[in-house]
């Protein structure tokens, strides 16, 4: 047997690929959209990717089922879920599987198993090496519903499906993993880094053994309790998992081998496309944005978090063009955009912010500040200035400056309204990564004094100043 796990960074994303060398058939399990890998590991030996399946609609990214069959010239069977209804029926996948059907290649047989809870249709795959057990499964290829070290969250359709989902989850757990043996190996579709769980494990893999022992979700307790217990301190889910869900019920576009966004845009061209509605990206470093930047462009910059936060704060309405640090980056920058269904990229700025300046154009900066000189000012003037903290609810509870607003970067473009224009605004956060985006975003709303807190609450702690969890 051979077996490739493929993990993507940031949206932490684990996809794979089993193939029976006698065979040379092969299946994919929940690919993403940037599908090049599992066609060159195929080539490398010499296998033909006779079937994809999926584990359920997935909401965090836009799964590449489709494009891995549009690449293979349509040789491939792409098996989805039959469970949950018409709402959760994939129109477009060739065969609808329930426990019980099967796949077989050479010697490997993959079953299906009904295991909702994360969504309603979501089934999770059995592997069995017939040439070493006729029917004990050896890998549970999991997906969304067991993690390592934790379960799928039932809380992403809303409050009115949460409840029953989690119940749902809750039997999928304590009656469904019971008929698998201890050594069955796990291989979710995450790992930690995911916003599909609150509490994965940066393993990529373990035993249904181990984590019935040492899963805290996998303890039995009331059922009642074990949902209250689930439910609390989730994580805040990005909105653009809504959209998510929507595209890959229905089925992606095919992108084919020529991505959108290799345009090169003159300065002038970007000046007079951004002019018509188009959104400039600014995906260079914090500092280099700082530094100079076309005006009401949003920086999000290059980095494994991107795809997270430009599918959860940018619009989707609008065309996009990128501004980069230098070419190179061009092609995992369209990747991490696609991956998140951000497919109308026009192209990017030749000759980056430079040509920009040789132009003439206008330029805009974002004032930075150090930790000791906010505590400075705070010490002067406490209401001179908005203390804007931009981290997630448990950053904050963990030690905050005292007096700061706080708004989850993500719900920022709701918020607008609970922030003073006639103060500057000192934007906050753990590092200041996410305080970029957010005072791109004020700039672009129209605010003039807004500024980056150097390092962030990091530097802020490393300074021993003061914290208020209050």
């Amino acid at each position: 047997m051979l077996f490739y796990q493929r993990f993507v960074p940031g949206l932490a994303i684990a996809s794979y690929l089993v193939g029976d060398e006698k065979s040379g058939e092969a299946v994919v399990i929940d690919p993403t959209r940037d599908v090049g890998e599992f066609l060159q590991f195929a080539r490398q030996h010499q296998l033909h990717i006779r079937h994809i399946v999926e584990t359920h609609i997935h909401a965090d990214f836009v799964c590449g089922s489709r494009e891995l069959k549009a690449q293979l010239n349509g040789a491939a069977t792409i098996h989805c879920s039959s469970y949950g209804g018409p709402d959760w029926t994939q129109p477009y996948a060739d065969r609808h599987v329930k426990e019980g059907d099967g796949i077989d290649i050479g010697g490997l047989r993959l079953g299906f198993l009904h295991t909702p809870g994360h969504t309603p249709e979501h089934i999770s795959i059995s592997l069995t090496d017939t040439s070493r057990s006729a029917d004990v499964p050896w890998f549970l290829f999991t997906g969304d519903f067991l993690f390592v070290g934790d379960v799928g969250r039932p809380d992403l359709l809303g409050e009115q499906a949460q409840q029953a989902l989690a119940h749902q989850l809750y039997g999928s757990v304590f009656d469904k993993l019971p008929m698998l043996a201890d050594f069955t190996e796990i291989f979710p579709a995450h790992g930690s880094g995911s916003l599909c769980g609150k509490a994965l494990s940066s393993r990529l893999s373990s035993t249904v053994g181990y984590e019935r022992r040492f899963n805290p979700s996998l303890v039995r307790k009331p059922e009642s309790q074990w949902v209250h217990d689930l439910l609390a301190g989730m994580p805040l889910a990005p909105p653009y998992f809504r959209r998510m869900k929507q595209v890959n019920k229905e089925g992606p576009a095919i992108l084919g081998s020529n991505f959108p966004g290799q345009q090169r845009y003159s300065a002038k061209q970007v000046r007079d496309q951004a002019s018509e509605r188009c959104l400039i990206l600014d995906v260079r470093p914090k500092e280099a944005f700082a530094a100079a930047h076309i005006p009401n462009a949003i920086n999000v910059p290059v980095g494994p978090s991107l795809p997270t936060w430009a599918g959860w704060v940018l619009p989707y309405d609008l065309p996009i063009i990128i501004v980069p640090e230098e070419p190179g980056q061009m092609s995992d920058v369209i990747t991490s955009l696609l991956r998140v269904g951000l497919d109308d990229l026009r192209g990017y700025l030749e000759g980056g912010i430079d040509a920009w300046e040789t132009a003439g154009y206008p330029l805009a900066s974002l004032s930075t500040i150090s930790v000791h000189d906010v505590q400075r000012e705070l010490a002067a003037a406490p209401a001179g200035q908005t203390i804007l903290d931009v981290r997630t609810e448990g950053e904050w509870h963990g030690g905050h400056v005292g007096g700061a607003l706080h708004i989850h970067g993500g719900k920022l473009s709701e918020h607008f309204t609970e922030i003073s224009r006639d103060r500057p605004v000192t934007v906050i956060c753990g590092s200041g990564y996410r305080a970029s985006i957010a005072a791109s975003f004020l700039q672009r709303e129209g605010y003039r004094n807004v500024r980056n807190v150097l390092g962030g609450m990091s530097a802020w702690k490393a300074a021993g100043l003061p914290i208020s969890r209050t």
